[in-house]
């Protein structure tokens, strides 16, 4: 077995609830006792979470199966990455794990999502273009939200009523809000009353009178720019699209996200599938309830659940 590794010790002052540094700690140990490979000896980026450079490019963030690393080389033309090859606590990978297996079997999908939107799914579609499916944002920008968000997952589907609808996905870790960058474009478009912001917002209807001050906070931004994408889509493509639902899926650890969803509902008119909060433990459970009778998915469900589930 390898070393744990070192742990950053502003982990508690970045999160007093201490998921971040149990999640850290649990990522180490999977590297070291699982894996049982070396942490990053990089000077400076020298923590237990980190694979090394060698080890990320053979793929040791991700899942072993489903052709999942090999989706990845291809989307990324087999350039290394930090964030996404070696970091085992950030979510750039975990979407990858997460979904890329539900393309081999749509059904199986269907009735996973069903369970969190009262089998009102007729059928799943994922994109066979992976563009499409992992960090997609629409094009041309002009036509949507005119900035650089995108959704961690795509997923179409066919409402019972026979309408088309989108969910776009966002996966967190232990990830918290993030502080707006001067000089920005998102700066400016949360500033200007005019930028595609609050156009949209307005547009859309989902929103309660004077929620703007809550919604362009540190707490609330980046979960009311993913809901806009989705909306903007609704509203430029309206002959497409009937239906658009906004999932951030997190770990039941991560309290922050727990609260923060619970706020942002509140400044809905109507939540009506419109936002949805999942935690991975949810998820997890959902697809075990539903997985196919195939030895394929059950170790990928061991996999996600020996990972990602910190006690």
């Amino acid at each position: 077995m390898k070393e744990i590794g070192n742990q950053y010790s502003k982990d508690d002052t970045m999160d007093k609830t201490g998921f971040r540094k149990r999640a850290r700690l649990h990522q180490s140990k999977y590297r070291a006792e699982v894996l049982n490979v070396d942490y990053c000896r990089d000077e400076g980026d020298d923590y237990g979470n980190r694979l090394s450079k060698d080890d990320g490019l053979k793929g040791l963030n991700f899942y072993n199966g489903f052709s999942i690393f090999d989706e990845v080389q291809k989307r990324n033309k087999n350039k290394y990455d930090k964030g996404l090859h070696s970091d085992m606590l950030r979510s750039e990978h975990t979407p990858f794990n997460l979904f890329v297996p539900f393309r081999q079997d749509k059904v199986f999908a269907t009735k996973v999502f069903n369970d969190f939107f009262d089998n009102t799914i007729e059928s799943i579609y994922i994109s066979d273009d992976f563009n499409k499916f992992i960090e997609y944002a629409p094009s041309p920008r002009k036509k949507y939200l005119n900035d650089g968000t995108s959704f961690d997952t795509y997923i179409e589907y066919t409402h019972k009523d026979g309408g088309k609808g989108i969910i776009g996905i966002e996966v967190k870790y232990t990830e918290h809000e993030y502080p707006l960058k001067k000089g920005s474009k998102e700066e400016a478009y949360v500033e200007l009353e005019c930028s595609p912001y609050y156009k949209i917002s307005e547009q859309s209807g989902i929103y309660k009178p004077n929620s703007f001050s809550e919604l362009k906070s540190d707490l609330l931004r980046q979960i009311w720019r993913n809901h806009l994408l989705g909306e903007s889509i609704l509203i430029a493509d309206s002959s497409e699209f009937k239906y658009f639902t906004s999932l951030t899926i997190f770990p039941s650890g991560n309290t922050h996200f727990v609260e923060t969803s619970k706020k942002y509902i509140e400044l809905l008119h109507n939540n009506d599938k419109k936002f949805l909060p999942v935690t991975y433990e949810q998820f997890l459970s959902s697809c075990r309830k539903h997985c196919p009778t195939s030895k394929d998915f059950f170790d990928w469900l061991d996999y996600l659940t020996q990972r990602y589930i910190v006690a």
